[in-house]
């Protein structure tokens, strides 16, 4: 049980915790800090470096459990994983405040998470990126810090962005360049840019770069910026070959290997939660069709109610909803679920502000794309994409995979076009541009709400290099870095969210044993497995592709005494809710002999019982 005085100890850092209505971000180096004080102060906490980063910052995990009737090495756990993505600093925070939360709860109401089962936490995986943030000046960074060549010169990293006009901040370039010109300013609003129409009369005006000079004098700017790879893009499943910042292999990079290489030393992990950019909690996933290898984009469709349930209860948790999902190729969370085979989900925590958005929905009703999947590119649907890619790859067009994750809206729109394919979208709302587009909602959102803290007026710039230009845009870092003051009640929700996900884990065990005899030395033995948990034993996805552990179900006497039944048998799934699955096996023993079966998985622990050759009334129903 917790000492009265680390109960003390928490409970003062809790009350600090939500006194704050404001606090500074901390560092890499800060949370590490932070971390080894929990672990030397808190019995219940264990701290582990389990690698390093691509410039040898230690990446860390906290092991978070209590003494129970079950050995903590032989529980099965949920894994918490933060900061894959270096801009998402909210994570990292709400990863390291969610242990406090938990500790400081009734003991009777963790005891699942706490003694039944085992929390890990790895709160920040992508370090050297996260540094940048505190950086003065610094464009918003997502990639890591691996050197790439990324305009083929022959030179890494020597065309960055940069603040050339001494504001502090790096935004963007309007260069009225009429040859390569791509964008008008928004009629409606004009900090905004638009895309020109030629049936509206309008024309393209000027190109979009981020603001900086072209160093390498190549005729380009900021194209070979510092880094790197995306490590949310360098996973197995869905990894895009050649991708934009996808890496040059699967797990090429030091912070996704390491990542890959706890899980699978961790075989007990039965849930992953991911605190980053991808969501699939605010809005059930679902099942969008499959490639041409014929594994799901998303979804199993035997997981998409499964993924229904589990989104319904993280909403009755916190008020996050619709929030914008990044197509998820090459991601962790992806991985976890496709490939590692567990429930695995993800969650940015944080988006717009409900109320600064679909002003004219303000009962948040849904609206007639509530039946659409977001893509990551505009407000276009995934079904959209689905639907351009099969068409394209029918009239050979392209080969499998070769559509890019990082095509723009305008080309999908052109391409559609071209191919007679209507254009879905997430946005359908009819009221007031600026309200209901999303950049609209996010400068009305700086101004209202943020003090206008979040974009830069466009301001004419005399630029060495490319004459008169306006430098101005959105302020890096402002739409994924909220206020600190919204982290308390994140880390608050989350670890209520965890508890309730521990009382839902699989929960296996064998049920009464039945004994017939049949003969002076034959018996009929018959026996159950029983899920009394909520959750399956394993995923629709894992079950096809047989990528969980299944269970293993042993008789433990000579094969020459089997009659019939194989002596061992496996489980690949089991659903929850006291699903039964029987065994059968004929014997022959000796009477009041006893014979052992076991029941073994590596993610939900071993259970052994012990059968007399004795005839029974029949065993458990």
């Amino acid at each position: 049980m917790i000492s009265l005085c680390i109960l003390a100890s928490i409970s003062i850092g809790l009350q600090e915790i939500e006194q704050e209505t404001e606090r500074a971000w901390r560092t890499p180096e800060e949370i590490r800090a932070h971390l080894t004080n929990q672990a030397e102060t808190v019995d219940e906490i264990t701290i582990s470096t389990i690698g390093h980063t691509q410039l040898g910052q230690p990446i860390q995990c906290i092991e978070i459990a209590r003494e129970g009737a079950v050995a903590i090495e032989d529980r099965s756990a949920i894994l918490v994983v933060a900061g894959i993505d270096g801009n998402h600093l909210l994570g990292s925070e709400v990863a390291i405040d969610l242990i406090a939360h938990v500790l400081a709860m009734d003991p009777e109401e963790t005891r699942n998470l706490l003694e039944t089962h085992k929390l890990f936490v790895i709160p920040q995986v992508n370090a050297d990126v996260a540094q940048y943030y505190f950086t003065p000046a610094s464009p918003e960074m997502i990639k890591n810090n691996r050197p790439v060549d990324d305009d083929n010169d022959g030179y890494t990293d020597e065309d960055s962005p940069e603040d050339i006009n001494g504001d502090g901040f790096v935004t963007m370039m309007r260069v009225p360049d009429l040859e390569k010109a791509t964008h008008i300013v928004d009629p409606e609003t004009p900090r905004l840019n638009a895309s020109p129409n030629a049936l509206q009369g309008t024309s393209a005006e000027f190109v979009l770069y981020s603001e900086g000079l072209d160093n390498d004098n190549d005729g380009k700017f900021n194209e070979d910026a510092i880094g790197g790879v995306d490590i949310n893009k360098n996973f197995m499943h869905g990894y895009q070959y050649h991708g934009n910042g996808a890496g040059v292999w699967q797990l090429s990079e030091a912070e996704s290997k390491v990542l890959a290489d706890f899980v699978f030393a961790h075989q007990e992990i039965a849930f992953i939660l991911v605190y980053g950019r991808h969501d699939t909690l605010s809005k059930p996933f679902k099942e969008t069709g499959k490639d041409q290898a014929g594994a799901p984009k998303t979804l199993h469709t035997g997981d998409v109610e499964l993924y229904e349930k589990i989104s319904e209860s993280f909403t009755e948790f916190t008020d996050l909803k619709n929030i914008n999902q990044p197509n998820w190729n090459g991601s962790f969370v992806a991985w976890a679920y496709a490939q590692f085979g567990v429930p695995a989900f993800s969650t940015p925590l944080w988006g717009l502000p409900e109320g600064d958005d679909n002003s004219e929905n303000s009962d948040n009703e849904e609206t007639e794309s509530s039946e659409l999947t977001p893509s990551g590119v505009g407000d276009i649907a995934q079904e959209t994409i689905d639907e351009l890619t099969e068409a394209a790859i029918a009239k050979g067009y392209i080969q499998e995979d070769e559509m890019e994750s990082e095509i723009t809206a305008e080309e999908i729109e052109m391409y559609c076009k071209m191919m007679g394919i209507e254009v879905k979208r997430i946005n359908t709302s009819s009221g007031n541009k600026e309200k209901s587009t999303g950049d609209g909602a996010w400068l009305e959102y700086s101004d209202n709400s943020r003090n206008g803290e979040g974009f830069v007026e466009w301001a004419p710039f005399d630029h060495p290099q490319l004459g008169k230009v306006e430098i101005g845009g959105w302020v890096p870092y402002f739409k994924t870095v909220p206020p600190t003051n919204v982290i308390a009640t994140r880390a608050e929700e989350q670890a209520k969210f965890l508890v309730d996900i521990a009382n839902k884990l699989p929960s296996v065990r064998f049920g009464t044993p039945n004994v017939t005899q049949l003969g002076k030395t034959t018996w009929e033995i018959k026996i159950a497995v029983i899920n009394d948990g909520w959750f399956p034993t394993g995923t629709a996805m894992a079950e096809s592709n047989r990528r969980a552990r299944p269970f293993v179900v042993r008789l433990d006497t000579e094969n020459s005494k089997i009659i019939t039944g194989p002596k061992v048998q496996r489980i690949w799934a089991l659903s929850g809710g006291g699903t039964h699955k029987w065994f059968t096996w004929t014997v022959q023993a000796r009477s009041n002999s006893d014979l052992s079966v076991q029941l073994y998985s590596e993610k939900f622990g071993n259970e052994s019982i012990k059968i007399k050759m004795k005839q029974t009334n029949g065993g458990e129903q």
